[in-house]
């Protein structure tokens, strides 16, 4: 055995490896993710701690900032200067005001922070007190800080380029400020909150109109513009305090904030690295690669006798299933197990085949011997075998025979017909019990036939089965397969060696559908005739249906001939004698066909096969469609043109007669005499084909002559009226008066100035 080239024994090996690595993996993976998961939530959230501590001690300088303007506001000497002008230095007054003015902003006093720059402005007399840059008077033109005071009621902060600058209004109250008290706060005291640390990351402020305070923040100089869309971002959470996550420069970040309330709706941002915050989790990804490829090499290093052990067996079985005995050579890189599927689905396959080849056989052979039982040459030997042992507790027995009555008007056509049969059998076989009938029924080309019987004793309890049995088969058939059923049932016998005889009596009472019509149950005992009648022709009946032929009355011929057939039918005679009435009457119409001419066979077919046709059909309504489709309508429409024709040859006769022999004393009794006609019957022909009688249509060809000749020669009108045979000129003027509303003189006149114009 070579198991390494053996694809059975390699899925063995990657089972194992997969069994054992792949829960080791699995597991890794989620620790890894779960891991990185946790690492950056618990990031995230300190990084959030940090940065409210650090709002908090933003706030904290921004309250003492607040608190110390307010304490300066209500001072006496703030009083003073807010409702004196104290421009005028020359008055030691006003040098002491500006002085304990100077000493009280001076004191002011940041906490943790050094002193900020205070700025005292007064609007109303247009001077300004700085620690700075001391007094200065400005000009009462400039409105920058009113404008400043005025963007916001009450006191507010903002955001400057470099400074963060607290606004009050004195006297708080007042709807018209008189003066300002201004303090800024430079960056460099605000930023050391705002330096980068691993924890909190890289944190920023903005305020509502994005005025950004920053130390450090992953962005180029040129992309700093960009830090308002990241603001935006967080403003469209409508969150107070969240994360979102951005990238920057290719590297992913989550930004950090959180809201105040407290100077007008600051908040306090920070970029926090994801990737800094899961370097702590790669650790984990690759311990766990490291456990995986370890155990998976384990795995391959105890599965490999594992596998082989289990493997061994199988291409034992493989070697005496596929592999012929005497070659020891294995098939290579083959699944062994597939192959050993193959090989058995194929045997399973085999002996199905077997099996049904078998079972059509063994029905094809009982089909023969119930054939050859019904066509009485079955041997008394194989009855005695084969058969004779399932009729044994039948008392009474019959043949019957089951017959489609029609295709005709049925959504199915000939090339059906086989299945049909086969369907209707599988009905037969269900609504009859085996207990009942011998073997399966079977399939002829036209019916299915089967033998049937019963241990009543009793002939009316038998008979009463037969009724049940066959109604059920013409209802089902009726139901299911949407046709119309005829059944033929032999006399009753008590041995099977009368099957053949009861078989032909079945068939005969079939014939008797001609009589009783579709979906018929014929008992031959009933059908059949007890005593002979001789039939009687009914030869009056014919010949007016002759006559109706002859006067092309189509509607009462087609009554006529269901009288016939109604008289024919309504008298006790076989099959045979119905079949022989209906003969002499196709025989009888054909006759009158060959008194009219010559019968033409291509629209009527040679007469042997009409003959056939007429013992083919089965029931009076057949018959009577049959002869009134193929015989009676296409005879008369037959005789109809044969008239039309020979009115159309007598009225053209006429017409060459008039067009050659106008100038001579013509009439229509000489012309009916050469033709061989009536003159009566020739004067209706003419005057039906032509529209006009004959003497107008003659008079008429000879008004054309005569002007014929008047155009175009020079006849004299008495020479004219003489040749076209009228008695004298002046008759010949009137009737041309008449017909043209001119004398034939003015006529050749005008046709003789029409030429010359």
């Amino acid at each position: 055995m070579r198991p390494l080239r053996s694809r059975y024994y390699h899925k063995l090996i990657l089972f194992a490896v997969c069994l054992i690595t792949l829960p080791v993996a699995a597991v890794g993976g989620f620790s890894y993710y779960r891991s990185s998961d946790t690492i950056q939530e618990k990031v995230n959230g300190s990084s959030l701690q940090l940065l409210m501590l650090t709002r908090q001690q933003v706030e904290q300088i921004l309250v003492t900032a607040d608190n110390a303007l307010t304490q300066l506001a209500s001072s006496s000497t703030l009083s003073k200067a807010l409702n004196n002008d104290v421009s005028a230095l020359n008055r030691s007054d006003n040098v002491q005001l500006i002085n304990d003015l100077r000493e009280g902003m001076g004191r002011i006093k940041l906490h943790d922070s050094g002193t900020g720059e205070v700025k005292f402005v007064q609007l109303r007399y247009a001077w300004s007190l700085s620690t700075t840059y001391g007094f200065v008077k400005y000009d009462p033109e400039e409105q920058d800080w009113r404008d400043a005071v005025s963007l916001k009621k009450g006191a507010y902060w903002t955001i400057g380029e470099q400074a963060i600058s607290y606004i009050k209004p004195l006297p708080a109250v007042s709807l018209d400020p008189s003066a300002v008290v201004i303090l800024n706060i430079p960056y460099a005291d605000i930023s050391r909150y705002l330096a980068p640390r691993q924890e909190m990351g890289m944190p920023f402020v903005y305020d509502r109109d994005f005025h950004m305070i920053h130390n450090q923040l992953p962005l180029a100089d040129e992309q700093l513009p960009d830090l308002t869309g990241y603001a935006e971002q967080i403003e469209n959470t409508g969150l107070q305090q969240g994360l979102i996550p951005v990238r920057v420069n290719g590297e992913s970040y989550n930004i950090i904030f959180t809201k105040s309330d407290y100077n007008g709706g600051w908040t306090y941002a920070s970029f926090i690295s994801v990737r800094e915050m899961t370097k702590e989790a790669e650790a984990i990804k690759w311990f766990t690669l490291a456990v995986c490829l370890l155990v998976a090499a384990a795995g391959v290093a105890l599965s490999l006798p594992g596998s082989r052990s289990i493997y061994v067996p199988v291409r034992r079985l493989y070697d005496q299933v596929i592999v012929a005995p005497g070659r020891g050579k294995p098939a290579d890189v083959k699944d062994e197990f597939e192959e050993i599927g193959e090989k058995v689905r194929h045997i399973l396959l085999s002996e199905k085949r077997l099996n049904s080849e078998l079972e059509h056989q063994r029905k094809q052979l009982n089909d023969f011997l119930m054939l050859k039982l019904f066509l009485g040459e079955a041997r008394p030997k194989e009855i005695e075998d084969k058969l004779e042992a399932n009729a044994a507790q039948w008392a009474d027995m019959n043949v019957v025979v089951v017959v489609i009555d029609t295709w005709e008007g049925t959504r199915y056509g000939e090339s059906d017909r086989n299945l049909l049969l086969y369907a209707a059998s599988n009905i037969v076989s269900d609504l009859v019990m085996p207990e009942h009938r011998l073997l399966a029924p079977i399939v002829s080309d036209q019916s299915i036939l089967f033998l049937v019987g019963s241990a009543f004793g009793s002939r009316e309890a038998h008979g009463q089965f037969l009724d049940g049995i066959t109604g059920n088969i013409q209802q089902m058939i009726k139901a299911y397969l949407k046709l119309q059923a005829s059944i033929g049932i032999s006399r009753t016998f008590h041995s099977l060696s009368g099957a053949g005889r009861a078989y032909k009596e079945a068939l005969n009472a079939l014939d008797y559908r001609i009589k009783l019509g579709y979906e018929s149950v014929l008992y031959m005992e009933d059908v059949s005739l007890s005593r002979h009648v001789v039939p009687e022709y009914p030869e009056m009946l014919k010949n007016e249906l002759v006559d109706a032929i002859k006067l092309y009355d189509r509607e009462r011929a087609g009554g006529l001939l269901r009288q016939f057939s109604a008289e024919v039918f309504s008298n006790p005679m076989s099959n045979r004698e119905y079949r022989m009435m209906m003969i002499v009457l196709l025989a009888d119409l054909l006759k009158l066909l060959r008194e009219f001419g010559e019968l033409p066979q291509t629209f009527f077919g040679e007469e042997k096969s009409l003959f056939d046709q007429v013992f083919e059909l089965r029931t009076p309504d057949e018959m009577i469609q049959w002869f009134n489709e193929r015989l009676i309508v296409p005879a008369i429409g037959l005789l109809e043109e044969m008239k039309a024709t020979q009115h159309r040859s007598i009225s053209s006769e006429l017409i060459r007669m008039v067009q050659e022999e106008y100038d001579t004393n013509l009439t229509l009794e000489e012309c009916a005499s050469r033709l061989h006609y009536h003159p009566d019957y020739v004067r209706h022909v003419f005057r039906r084909e032509a529209g006009m009688p004959f003497g107008e249509y003659l008079a008429l060809h000879r008004l054309s002559v005569a002007k014929s000749w008047l155009a175009e020669t020079s006849m004299k009108i008495s020479e004219i009226a003489e040749r076209l045979q009228y008695t004298n000129s002046q008759n010949f003027i009137r009737y041309f008066r008449k017909m043209e509303g001119m004398t034939p003189g003015q006529y050749r006149n005008a046709q003789y100035d029409a030429d010359r114009l």
